[in-house]
């Protein structure tokens, strides 16, 4: 069943469309249906909120079914160009109202999750298609098959987003926890799951989107790895490692402003490409939670500051005969 959402995750990372004209907007789908049911059966149609993170621009999502399968939705929702930040544009995207097929015990709960897009601008499709697989069973033999991570990476996203719904169907109040964190266990194995998902998608080869935990994984791994030091260290440097993997993408410039120095016809096109970068990471600096883990990213000369300092510098040396 995951094949279908592997076709759709190497459409999402333009792998298999012609990449995006200069000043056209983006459309962005959901596309929605349970992984594994009984022919027939619907998905609820979700509430979707997609939020501009780099600025506050409003964006609407529109929610109907599929015109090719009455059993999935789609949420469409429209990126104007205007909505990019130079190379990038950063979505958070929240689902609710998720329901489980009617029979399943817990067929009334509200299944809710959210994760973040990165959309690098000059790899985009007109067109990206995501699916989100949403789960058919509540019951601990319907999620174990999809616990450990994938042979094939593709699947990746399915798992990341099912692991998410599982644990908004086993969500507990911190309380309950606090007073018998032993009655937990299945809550730290898919905490668990969701923090290796996260870390192993974001090592894949950079595509079009990048997909990232929302901050609110932070708080899930906390809770249940509470008094568990060594555990919940490793997951929270997991959830740390996957936040904040688009911080790599500043090492580039090392490379263009390489391009730069030999000169010749590529020259001008890498010290535009590389003063974006620059402008784009000094002006999107990392929130509190994040800055320590990316300063460590940059280790020489060991700070965020220092490192685009440095390559200011560089650029002002490699692209100054350039009119740019």
């Amino acid at each position: 069943m995951l094949s279908v959402y592997c076709r759709a995750f190497c459409l999402a990372l333009g792998l298999l469309a012609l990449p995006l004209q200069a000043g056209a907007d983006v459309t962005l789908r959901l596309s929605m249906g349970y992984v594994d049911s009984a022919a027939g059966a619907v998905a609820t149609a979700p509430t979707i909120t997609v939020t501009d993170l780099l600025g506050d621009q409003p964006l609407q999502a529109s929610v109907a079914p599929d015109a090719a399968d009455a059993a999935r939705q789609v949420a469409t929702v429209t990126l104007p160009e205007s909505l990019f930040s130079g190379p990038y544009a950063r979505l958070r995207v929240a689902v609710a109202d998720l329901r489980l097929p009617p029979g399943d015990s817990q067929s009334a709960e509200d299944i809710r999750f959210a994760f973040e897009l990165v959309l690098r601008r000059d790899l985009l499709p007109e067109v990206i298609d995501l699916a989100l697989p949403v789960v058919t069973s509540s019951r601990k033999g319907a999620m174990k098959p999809y616990m450990d991570l994938p042979q094939i990476a593709e699947e990746l996203p399915a798992r990341f987003f099912l692991a998410q719904q599982w644990m908004s169907l086993y969500q507990a109040d911190p309380g309950s926890v606090a007073a018998s964190p032993q009655s937990f266990a299945l809550q730290r194995l898919i905490s668990r799951a969701i923090a290796d998902f996260a870390i192993r998608m974001a090592d894949l080869d950079p595509g079009a989107v990048l997909i990232l935990p929302a901050q609110e994984l932070r708080d899930t791994l906390a809770l249940y790895w509470d008094g568990m030091p060594d555990g919940r260290e490793i997951h929270l440097r997991a959830y740390a490692d996957a936040r904040t993997i688009l911080w790599l993408d500043l090492g580039r410039t090392e490379d263009l402003l390489s391009t730069a120095r030999r000169g010749g016809t590529p020259a001008p096109a890498a010290c535009a490409e590389a003063r974006a970068l620059l402008a784009f990471f000094d002006t999107h600096r990392p929130d509190e939670a994040e800055a320590a883990k990316v300063d460590s990213m940059f280790p020489n000369p060991g700070t965020l500051t220092g490192y685009l300092s440095g390559r200011r510098t560089d650029l002002t040396v490699s692209c100054a005969r350039f009119s740019l």
